[in-house]
C-alpha cells in the first residue's frame, strides 16, 4: 500500500510534468531555426559535384561496348541535372569486383571522395560498386560518415546510401552480389574438373611452343633454339646465373617478349615440366574467390599428369590422376 504522503508526492509531480508540457511559447521570443534539407538522389535544386563509377570484370572485346555505353550513358545522365557537375567517370575496365585490389579508378575516387571533391556517386548496380559485402557496406559507411558525408546512388536497385532506410535493402542487395560471385566461382571450378576429367588439359603459352588452330601446342621454330641452349648449357655444368646472363648478351626473348634475362626465368624453364612433354595440372588453385589469392597445389585440389610428348597434335587416352592429398 502506498501511504497518503508519497501519494501525494506523485501527484505533484505529474502536475509539474503537465505544466511544463503545456506551457505555452511566447512567438515574440521564440524562434523556429529549421535544419539543412538532406541531400536526396531526387533533389535537382542542390548544386552537388557528381562522380560516376563504371566497371566490366572481363576484358572480352563483347563487353567492351557495355563500358564504353555505360560512360556514354552517364554523361548524358548527369547533363539532364542542370545543378550536377560531372566530376569524372571513374571506370574499371576487365577488373573482378570482389576485391579492392587492382581497382585502381574505384581507390582514386574514394580518395577524391575524403578530399571533399565528390558529393555523390552515381553507379548502376551494386554489383558494379562491390560484390564482396564487407567492402560494399563499410565504403558506404564510410563516405556517410565523412565530415561532408558522400551519398552513392544504386541506380537499377533505386537506393541512396544517405537514406536512413536504405542500409538493410543496400545489405541484401550486397549479400546477393556476393553470392553470385560465389555460384560462379562454383560453376567455373566444375567446368575445370569436367575439362580435366575430359582429357583436356589447359595449355596456356609456354616458350618454344605456339598454339595451332585447335588449341594444340606446336614447335616454335624462332624459340625452340632458346629453350634447347638453355638445356644444354645446364647439362654441361653452367650455373642458373650464367645461363641468364648469356641469353641476355645474345639478345634472346622470354615467352613475355623481355630481352632481360634472371636466374629466377631460366629454373622456371627447367623445372616446367612440359619442355619435357608432359602436362601436370591444377600447380596452382585459389581457395578463396574473394581475395583470389592462388596457391600452390600441395595435394589440396586432385591433378592429372599427361605423358606425351607436346609437340605431336595428340588426343589423349591415358593419363595419370592424382587424388586430393595424395601428393
Amino acid at each position: 500500500m502506498i501511504d497518503k504522503a508519497t501519494r501525494n508526492r506523485l501527484a505533484e509531480r505529474k502536475e509539474r510534468v503537465r505544466r511544463r508540457i503545456n506551457t505555452k511559447v511566447d512567438p515574440e521570443n521564440y524562434e523556429f531555426i529549421p535544419a539543412k534539407k538532406p541531400i536526396d538522389y531526387y533533389d535537382n535544386d542542390i548544386p552537388q559535384r557528381v562522380a560516376v563509377y563504371a566497371r566490366v570484370s572481363t576484358d572480352n572485346v563483347q563487353q567492351t561496348s557495355s563500358y564504353e555505353l555505360q560512360k556514354k550513358y552517364y554523361e548524358d545522365f548527369v547533363l539532364h541535372h542542370p545543378n550536377w557537375t560531372l566530376v569524372k567517370i571513374y571506370a574499371d575496365e576487365g577488373i573482378s569486383g570482389t576485391s579492392l585490389v587492382h581497382r585502381d579508378e574505384f581507390n582514386a575516387m574514394m580518395t577524391d571522395c575524403r578530399s571533399g571533391k565528390i558529393d555523390m556517386i552515381i553507379t548502376k548496380s551494386v554489383s558494379r560498386f562491390a560484390r564482396n559485402v564487407v567492402d560494399c557496406i563499410s565504403m558506404v559507411r564510410m563516405l556517410a560518415e565523412l565530415p561532408s558525408p558522400v551519398g552513392v546512388f544504386f541506380e537499377s536497385e533505386c537506393i541512396f546510401s544517405l537514406k536512413d532506410d536504405s542500409q538493410m535493402a543496400l545489405s541484401f542487395q550486397a549479400t546477393m552480389a556476393q553470392e553470385e560471385s560465389h555460384i560462379r566461382s562454383r560453376s567455373m571450378e566444375t567446368s575445370l574438373r569436367m575439362r580435366l576429367d575430359g582429357g583436356l588439359p589447359l595449355t596456356p603459352k609456354l616458350l618454344g611452343y605456339s598454339h595451332d588452330g585447335d588449341g594444340n601446342l606446336v614447335v616454335n621454330p624462332e624459340e625452340a633454339p632458346t629453350v634447347k641452349l638453355i638445356f644444354y648449357m645446364y647439362l654441361y655444368g653452367y650455373s642458373t646465373s650464367d645461363i641468364a646472363a648469356a641469353l641476355t648478351e645474345l639478345g634472346r626473348k622470354t615467352y613475355l617478349g623481355n630481352i632481360k634475362w634472371t636466374s629466377n626465368s631460366i629454373v622456371q624453364v627447367l623445372r616446367n615440366e612440359r619442355h619435357c612433354g608432359d602436362v601436370l595440372t591444377r600447380k596452382t588453385f585459389t581457395p578463396n574467390y574473394l581475395n583470389h589469392k592462388s596457391r600452390k597445389n600441395r595435394g589440396d585440389r586432385p591433378q592429372s599428369l599427361y605423358r606425351e610428348p607436346l609437340p605431336v597434335k595428340r588426343t589423349v587416352k591415358k593419363y595419370k590422376v592424382f587424388p586430393a592429398g595424395s601428393l
